[in-house]
């Protein structure tokens, strides 16, 4: 790994060891390409139109199985 140490290390163990499953589910969609590039495409749309902004971010939500799929304020505002 680039310096990070291991992830099975007991460091690393001990850092997240109070992560749920959201948690972990939060940082794999944070470091995945293709979510970050879909994400920045919805908000474009939205603020383009914001009509249906709605209508996007829920569109983000099915394709990607998400409940919360916003962080606050972002989508559709501007």
């Amino acid at each position: 790994m680039s310096g990070e140490g291991s992830w099975r290390s007991a460091d690393y163990a001990e850092r997240f060891k109070t992560h749920d499953h959201a948690d972990f589910a939060q940082e794999f969609l944070r470091r995945n390409p293709d979510y970050a590039r879909e994400y920045t495409q919805t908000e474009q749309r939205a603020l383009a139109a914001p009509a249906n902004a709605q209508e996007e971010s829920e569109g983000l939500a099915r394709r990607w199985g998400l409940s919360f799929p916003l962080r606050s304020g972002k989508i559709g505002q501007g």
